[in-house]
């Protein structure tokens, strides 16, 4: 019988079993879950990453930081496109602008990060307190059996969801700390590309670290997502926006900069003196 049943029952295959290359790169803002790749069943050219802990309902998220691959994609890579055109033409600048972002990032995230972390710990314990007093309302009788098996349960509930945000929140503070940039390292890389013209599986590997997005926000009357860029080596960089007559002067005013400078190491050298 099983054998028959086997025979007459056709399993149909899923339309969508590829793996979409920003598959894990991408983090939510508030919990700092990955976000999973779906598609809608009516539409299924829809392709979208929402917050895993939101889908999953387990208390860690309650937004879900939703949003289409395809938008994901030209975002990503204009903003790779932008980073490695400034970078290959003014390395100077690039540079002071990694060391200065690096001491903002640091004492920034770190110092919301762990304000955060000691909320939730100093949360912990008063829940921890709570508990006690009820089991000794319970004990001292002013509390039916009743009441004080709803206000444990209630103080349980809170506390082990409280508990799965200190760990989560834990693991990225710690994460934070090994974070180390390096501009040098990065440039190496830009020096591969002199332009990205469509974004690869390969590209992402080699210039991203992780890509955090935040829930979209209505500010007066505007529709608003933030998304986040992590590069490797150099963590969340801005690069000025310049049009194309500033973009020109800076190029020549570098490049000038350049000449100067490889004038002196030459004329240091003719005078025998150790190069600097």
């Amino acid at each position: 019988m099983i054998q028959k049943t086997f025979k007459t029952t056709k399993c149909q295959k899923s339309r969508h079993t590829e793996k979409n290359m920003f598959a894990g790169f991408l983090r939510c803002s508030d919990c700092g879950a990955n976000l999973n790749y779906k598609f809608t069943h009516d539409n299924p050219d829809n392709h979208y990453f929402s917050c895993k802990n939101n889908r999953e309902q387990n208390g860690l998220c309650k937004k879900t930081h939703h949003i289409r691959v395809d938008v994901l994609t030209d975002l990503v890579k204009n903003a790779i496109a932008n980073i490695v055109r400034f970078a290959t033409e003014f390395e100077d600048e690039f540079v002071k602008i990694v060391v200065d972002e690096d001491y903002k990032r640091i004492q920034a995230t770190q110092k919301k990060n762990i304000e955060a972390l000691n909320k939730m710990i100093a949360q912990d314990k008063e829940l921890d307190t709570l508990c006690e007093k009820v089991f000794e309302e319970k004990i001292l009788g002013h509390l039916s059996e009743q009441r004080f098996l709803k206000l444990s349960q209630k103080y349980e509930d809170e506390q082990f969801e409280l508990k799965a945000q200190i760990k989560n929140m834990k693991k990225i503070v710690a994460e934070e700390k090994q974070h180390e940039l390096n501009a040098d390292g990065f440039l190496k890389i830009v020096r591969k590309y002199s332009e990205i013209e469509e974004l690869t599986l390969d590209i992402l590997q080699e210039f991203i670290d992780k890509i955090v997005v935040h829930h979209r926000e209505e500010i007066m009357g505007e529709t608003i997502q933030e998304v986040e860029i992590y590069y490797k080596m150099i963590g969340h960089i801005e690069i000025p926006k310049m049009s194309k007559l500033e973009r020109e002067s800076c190029i020549k005013e570098f490049r000038a900069k350049k000449r100067r400078a490889n004038c002196l190491i030459q004329y240091t050298l003719q005078k025998g003196e150790p190069k600097k």
